[in-house]
Order: structure tokens, then C-alpha cells, then sequence
């Protein structure tokens, strides 16, 4: 529909404008009142604004007076300005005239601020194609009328949702757009949260129950279904099993929490419709009406059958050992106390037994660690087969483990198991197919003797355990109370032993090689020492072991690789020919990433040959990483240094294997030469050792000779080079010199 608005007054003036703005509203009612989907509000608003003016003022020019106008016009201009939604024109892309509340819903001060102002700065970018268009459409004649909403700019760059609905007209002699806006921002956001909540409802993992007042279903979402096997049909109206129970009854305690504090949340056992229970947790809210009365109650909740699934095994985590299957540190200490305190209770011993394998580590670095975990999986099958009933034994962590005896009729019971113990881990173990050797190393303490708690107990047989140790191995050993005494220095010890590098308390002594064939010396092994303030002169066997625990055995390392260097170039400047100068490496050195950088950091300062170096390194070493352990040996290889395997023969590498390795020497160990020349295993073990190294092209070098038939033996056997007591004890630079002049 197009309308023509009457000019009542002369043009340009304000009457004008006022009485083109009364057609319009008008015109815009009888457009909107004959449109079908007018909404029901604007007929309202608008109708009433008909019943103030009385009559319409759509007409040809010159049909009324303005007298006859002036009364209902002031009614019309009270209504229009007083009106609830924005009445506007557009012409041109521009605002001609608004209304007071167009002006407050865009944060205009007063509608003449408004007028002017281009449409494409009140409108949102992303509606302003969308609002051209509608306009172009009806400016065209294409569509009469339009209804849509959009998202208009407000003067301080707020947004607002708005509906129009509008139609063409004349104004002032030109087309122009006409129509009013209603601020519907609250039902967009409402619409949208709506949705936003079926989304939620319908899509969450969580079941969803709502409920009337009594307790009555009244909507479940798809995950009720999906968790309880109850469709929403089988489901609506009936009571809530979660709040009633099991039975009809309501679940009074719930509903009272509910009344009182609005929220209720806990775990509870539900029933799926075949019939099988599980745990839910169930958090319930309230909905009360303007009066507070509660109209609803609102029921999440989960399937918490995973849960405590976890949780059980959780639980048993946290007391067993992944491994084994035993029980971990933790839950030997919490079944330990209860035993002590019911020892205690009843006046009755107990016994702790603190086991270790010894040589493990050795196992785990050469084969690794699945080799490592299999054979501790068989040691504590063994372990197991040894223990009565009511006996506990338990993986404290590693290579230890722990057996507690509640109740033995005395202390020889424990050892007596221990015997067992040490016999059974005695046996050879069959891991992937390779035979394999530990031992086991006890120690033992008893309630109330050796202790009065759990925690004192366990440290006095693990006290006792190294007493065993450093007695051989393959033993056990009952606490005594001295054994703390001496925990206390060798705790004493380790903290010298910190600062023992920076006093510069190391030295270092060299014991002679001696070529086999002309007894002339061919090379020294350098030996560290530690001349404690106190203690005096402290061997290796005494602090090395603690510094490899604590990670000094590295700067210690470097050092004793520095200091053979500076030596041996200070005897190459006073002409002592002394061959070359062994240094032993041991694992973490090996390992430590910088090796190469200390090995040409000791030649470089020192000006040592590195052809006059030589670095002993275990089998055990070398096993630990075969590939990387063949590169990094290569590349001291480059540097011209020599490379030696010690204490061959006691490792796990095989003639396979150590064939690739860039080697120089091979160093028989001093537990075969022990026994020549009368163990014939001995013999046969070194003759096959130095056949060996004849094919391979190493020398030998025999450690640990103390007899001449040792030494008789080894050099008509092919040995190259002997070093032990026999031919030279360990000695300092000095000493070296003297004893052997003629070098």
C-alpha cells in the first residue's frame, strides 16, 4: 500500500512537518491493520492512537481546514510522541523524522538530534545489506509492506535487537520509507538462551530429570534414556526414583535438605530397566515461583559405575606394587604399624627382614629394563613360595624387598627364612632365554628389641642389610646396635666426602704395568685416594660406592682424568718413560653427556699425548646402550686415546658384540687370576680370555697377580702385560719414579 501524506500547513515550517508526521502515523496504522501478520501489541498501541484522533488523516489536499485539525492533532501529537514503540521515516538513505522513543531506543538526546543521520550508522554491519534491500523492495513497488528484525546501532556503539514493520509513502512530495520499531533485545537473548538450554538438555552427558513438586516426571533428556533404559514416555509421569526411593515413600531426608538449602547432592544406587543396579551421583536443585513456593525440582546425575571402578583400583594402586602384585612401601608401613601396635597389645614379637639383590643394577644396565622387571617379577615369586601363611611380603621399591613374621616362636625362625631366601634367589634365573645370577643380601631386626615402631624398625634392618653387603653378600645379618654406629659415619663420611674435591683432599697413585716378556714397566693405572684430615688415607672401596649414589663420581672423575694427565706430562718432560697412563671411567662418567669435552679439556691443558692416554671401561658400561656406547667410543677412538675393557669376563657382552667395539686391551679380572695356576676352571677361563684377545688383535693385560707361578703362567700363556702386588703395589709419582729408575 502507498500513501501520500497531506501537507495541513504551508511547507517548511514546523506545523508542516508535525501534520506530515500525523498522516504518516496514520497512513502506517491502516497499512498495518491490513496486514495479516500484524502482531496483536501495535494494534493495540496503535488503535488507541486512532480512538484519541477520531478520524484518519489520509485525504487529497485542500479537503479539510486547519482549524478543524488543531484539536485532534494536538491529541495525535501527544500520542505520537508518548508512544511506547519508534515511529520514523527514511528517505534517501537518511533519517527525515523519529519519534521521541526512536530518539531514547538509539540514545539520542531528542529527535531532531536523530533526524539527518544515515541509516547505514544506526545499523549493525553485518544487517545493513539485509536492510537495504528491504528497502529497495518496497521503493520499488517489489513488496507493499515488511516485518523483520535486526540488530541497530545505538550513539554510544551499543547494540539492540529491533522488529519493524513499515511501508512506502510520500513525503513531502518524494518516496520515503515509513514504520515503526519495537526494542525486542529481551525476547532475542531470551529466544537465545532458550535454545541454548535445549541444547544443553538434549545434548548433555549428564542425565537430566525435572519433576513437579510431588515428585512426578514431568521431562528427561536423551542421556536418562541412554544411562537408565527408560525412554521419555516410559518415563513422564511417573515418581522419581531418585527422590522416592526404592518404594513409594519420598525420600524425606532429601526433600527437607532441598526445602532448606535449595541444592542436594550425594551418591545413591538407581536401578536401569533390565534390572541392574549402579551408583549414581545425583545433584538435585530446586525451582520456586514468585511466591517461593517450589514448583519443580531439577534432578543431574551420572553413571558412576567407571568411577568407582577407578577408584577401586585406585586403591589398590596405592597399595600394591604394579609390578609384582605385592604390597608397596605404603602399604607395608600401614599393615606394619597395625602389627606392631597389636604386637604390643598382646606381648608378642615380631620380625622384619630387609632383602636386596645383589648385583641387579648390573642386570638392569646391561639388558635393560624389561629384562630387569622380568627378573624381579621371578624373585618375588620365589620370595613368595618361601613365606608361611600370614607372612607379608611387600616391594619397597627397585631391587628391595621386605617380609614380615607375625608371631615367630623366636628370632632363628627369621633367620632360618632367610636361609631359604638366599638359597632360592642363589638359582640360576632364565630371562628371554639367557641364564642370569643375583644373590640376596638380608638383614633383620625384631619387635621389641630392635625397635618399638614400624619406621625404626625397617631402617635397623635395612642398617643390618648393608652390614651384609659389606660382609661378602649373598648373606643376612641380625641388627645389633653398633651396626646405627656405624650408619652415623658412614653418614658422616658422605658429608666429607661433599667437600672433599674442593679442599683438594684426592690424590692420586699409579701402580705399574709390566711388560710380560722384558719385565720393563709399560703403562700405570692411576688410582684415586682420599686423604681425609681425620681419617687419614681412605681406598676407593671405602667412599666410591657413596659417591656414585650421590652424583659426585663425575667432578670426581674429571678430576682424577686431569690430574693422570698433568702427571703423565710431567714425567714425558723429565724423560721417565713410563708407557702410557691407564684412568678407569665409570658408568655415569660414561653417560654423562660432557665426556668427550673433560677428555680433550684433560689432553689440551695438559699437553699430554693421546696416544699416552688410555680409558678403562666396564662391560657393564659398554651393555648399557650398546649404539650409543659405539659411537662415543669411536670418537674418543678419533681423538687417538686407547680404549680397554676391565674386569672382562665378569660382564654379560658377547664375542658378537664386542667385536664392533673400537678396542685396544683387554684386562683379565683378578677373580680368574686368583685361582692359578691350581682352579682349572681358572686356567681354562683365562686361556680362552687371551685366546680371545689374540684373534681379535687386543693385548691382554692380567690384573691381581700376587704369586710368581701366576706370573710364570700368564706370561707363558700369551699374557702382554701383568699388574698386582707381586710386581708393584699402588704408589704416589714420586715413589713410581724411584722404583723403577731406569725407565
Amino acid at each position: 500500500m502507498h500513501h501520500r501524506l497531506t501537507a495541513f500547513f504551508p511547507r517548511g515550517g514546523t506545523n508542516h512537518r508535525l501534520r506530515a508526521a500525523t498522516a504518516l502515523a496514520l497512513a502506517t496504522l491502516v497499512s498495518m491493520l491490513a496486514a495479516a501478520s500484524l502482531p496483536a501489541w501495535l494494534v493495540v498501541v496503535l488503535a488507541l492512537g486512532l480512538g484519541a484522533l477520531g478520524f484518519f488523516a489520509v485525504t487529497k489536499p485542500g479537503m479539510q481546514t486547519d482549524e478543524a485539525l488543531r484539536e485532534p492533532e494536538r491529541m495525535f501529537r501527544n500520542f505520537v510522541e508518548q508512544s511506547l514503540v519508534g515511529l520514523y521515516v527514511v528517505q534517501d538513505g537518511k533519517m527525515v523524522y523519529a519519534n521521541s522513543k526512536s530518539a531514547e531506543l538509539l540514545g539520542y538526546g531528542s529527535p531532531e538530534e536523530l533526524v539527518g543521520t544515515p541509516v547505514a550508522l544506526l545499523t549493525h554491519p553485518d544487517d545493513l545489506s539485509m536492510l537495504q534491500e528491504n528497502h529497495r523492495r518496497r521503493l520499488s513497488g517489489e513488496a507493499q509492506s515488511l516485518r523483520y528484525s535486526y540488530r541497530a546501532l545505538r550513539r554510544d556503539g551499543g547494540v539492540i535487537w529491533v522488529d519493524v514493520h513499515g511501508s512506502t509513502c510520500d513525503y513531502e512530495g518524494r518516496p520515503a520509507i515509513m514504520g515503526v520499531a519495537l526494542d525486542v533485545s529481551r525476547q532475542v537473548e531470551f529466544e537465545y538462551q532458550s535454545r541454548l538450554a535445549n541444547r544443553v538438555f538434549d545434548s548433555a552427558s549428564e542425565g537430566i530429570v525435572i519433576t513437579d513438586a510431588e515428585c512426578r516426571i514431568e521431562a528427561v533428556n536423551p542421556a536418562f534414556t541412554r544411562i537408565t533404559g527408560y525412554s521419555a514416555a516410559e518415563a513422564t509421569g511417573k515418581f522419581s526414583r531418585m527422590m522416592t526411593g526404592h518404594g513409594a515413600e519420598l525420600n524425606h531426608d532429601m526433600l527437607e535438605h532441598l526445602a532448606r538449602d535449595g541444592h542436594w547432592q550425594g551418591e545413591m544406587l538407581d536401578r536401569r530397566k533390565s534390572g541392574n543396579w549402579y551408583p549414581a551421583w545425583l545433584s538435585i536443585s530446586t525451582v520456586r515461583d514468585a511466591d517461593k513456593d517450589i514448583t519443580n525440582y531439577v534432578g543431574v546425575f551420572t553413571d558412576n559405575t567407571s568411577r568407582k571402578e577407578v577408584e577401586t583400583r585406585l586403591q589398590f594402586l596405592a597399595s600394591r606394587d604394579s609390578l609384582t602384585g605385592m604390597l608397596n612401601r605404603n602399604g607395608m608401613m600401614t599393615h606394619f604399624a597395625q602389627q606392631v601396635e597389636a604386637a604390643r597389645a598382646a606381648d608378642r614379637q615380631i620380625s622384619v627382614l630387609f632383602i636386596d639383590l645383589d648385583r641387579f643394577k648390573t642386570v638392569n644396565d646391561t639388558l635393560g629394563h624389561l629384562a630387569g622387571d622380568q627378573l624381579l617379577v621371578s624373585a618375588a615369586d620365589r620370595l613368595l613360595r618361601q613365606l608361611r601363611e600370614g607372612d607379608v611380603a611387600a616391594r619397597l621399591g627397585g631391587d628391595e624387598f621386605t617380609v614380615l613374621l607375625e608371631e615367630p616362636p623366636s628370632s632363628t625362625m627369621a633367620g632360618e627364612l632367610a636361609e631359604r631366601v638366599i638359597a632360592s634367589m642363589a638359582q640360576p634365573f632364565m630371562i628371554d632365554g639367557q641364564e642370569m645370577f643375583v644373590t640376596a643380601s638380608i638383614g633383620i631386626a625384631c619387635y621389641p628389641a630392635d625397635g618399638h615402631d614400624a619406621d625404626t624398625l625397617l631402617k635397623n634392618a635395612d642398617v643390618a642389610m648393608y652390614r651384609a653387603k659389606q660382609r661378602g653378600r649373598n648373606t643376612y645379618q641380625f641388627f645389633t646396635a653398633d651396626m646405627n654406629t656405624r650408619a652415623f659415619e658412614q653418614l658422616l663420611l658422605e658429608n666429607s666426602l661433599r667437600h672433599a674435591l674442593e679442599r683438594g683432599e684426592f690424590e692420586l697413585h699409579y701402580q705399574p704395568q709390566i711388560d710380560a716378556a722384558t719385565g720393563s714397566i709399560a703403562g700405570v693405572e692411576a688410582l684415586i685416594r682420599w686423604r681425609h684430615p681425620e681419617l687419614g688415607l681412605v681406598l676407593p672401596g671405602t667412599f666410591i660406592s657413596l659417591a656414585e649414589q650421590n652424583g659426585l663420581i663425575v667432578p670426581i672423575g674429571a678430576w682424577a682424568l686431569q690430574e693422570a694427565c698433568r702427571q703423565g706430562k710431567a714425567w714425558l718432560d723429565t724423560g721417565f718413560r713410563f708407557g702410557h697412563v691407564a684412568v678407569n671411567l665409570s658408568a655415569k662418567q660414561f653417560s654423562s653427556g660432557d665426556l668427550l669435552d673433560t677428555i680433550r679439556g684433560a689432553l689440551d691443558r695438559s699437553g699430554l699425548p693421546a696416544s699416552m692416554l688410555e680409558l678403562e671401561i666396564t662391560e657393564s658400561t659398554i651393555m648399557h646402550n650398546p649404539s650409543e656406547a659405539l659411537l662415543l667410543l669411536e670418537r674418543i677412538r678419533d681423538m687417538g686415546v686407547a680404549l680397554s675393557i676391565d674386569d672382562f669376563g665378569t660382564g654379560y657382552s658377547s664375542l658378537a658384540s664386542l667385536k664392533q667395539y673400537p678396542l685396544d686391551s683387554l684386562k683379565i679380572d683378578r677373580s680368574f687370576v686368583k685361582g692359578i695356576p691350581g682352579d682349572a676352571d681358572d686356567i681354562a677361563i683365562t686361556e680362552a680370555i687371551i685366546a680371545i684377545a689374540r684373534k681379535m688383535r687386543l693385548k691382554v693385560v692380567a690384573e691381581g697377580v700376587e704369586t710368581a707361578e701366576q706370573s710364570d703362567f700368564l706370561r707363558k700363556a700369551g699374557c702382554d702385560m701383568a699388574q698386582g702386588y707381586l710386581l708393584g703395589r699402588p704408589m704416589s709419582a714420586a715413589d713410581l719414579v724411584r722404583q723403577f729408575p731406569s725407565s
